[in-house]
């Protein structure tokens, strides 16, 4: 009998998102290696999910709506940061990543200067792939039962 995946189980696949217009999402293009447990929030829903039902060296492709992917725009992520809160020796540019920190949490958070403004900056908080439809392109190379180590 062949083994399908199933909630729970440690899988690895190869993995290539992309966008509407063929690009891929990596960095370097190429596909990735992905090690998760199945139905986990180890990485994206439509992928954590995906291989539900797969044998070991399937392929499928997706496509992934944001909800299944990085999510929708929030709006609530894109802030304006007072000049005087960003250090004086940083090169400030349109794209540039930065940490930043929030005065009332203390939560680090990654974001991207959009648009330099003469009293502040405005940031966004958002992952570069929120809002997109992606296509998903993955191969089941690896599927163990949580239970043990063996891979089958």
């Amino acid at each position: 009998m062949i083994r399908k995946a199933k909630l729970g189980d440690r899988v690895k696949v190869q993995f290539v998102g992309l966008l509407k217009d063929g690009t891929t999402t990596q960095q370097g293009g190429g596909r990735q290696v992905l090690d998760f447990i199945v139905g986990s929030n180890e990485v994206i829903p439509g992928v954590s999910l995906g291989v539900v039902g797969m044998c070991k060296g399937e392929q499928k492709r997706m496509t992934l709506a944001p909800d299944r992917a990085f999510g929708e725009i929030r709006p609530n992520l894109v802030k304006q940061v007072p000049r005087e809160r960003i250090p004086a020796h940083i090169d400030l540019r349109v794209g540039k990543k930065l940490v930043v920190v929030g005065r009332k949490s203390g939560r680090r958070r990654r974001v991207r200067v959009l648009e330099l403004k003469p009293h502040a900056v405005l940031v966004d908080g958002n992952h570069p792939l929120a809002g997109k439809v992606l296509e998903v392109e993955l191969q089941l190379v690896s599927l163990r039962a949580p239970s043990t180590d063996d891979d089958v």
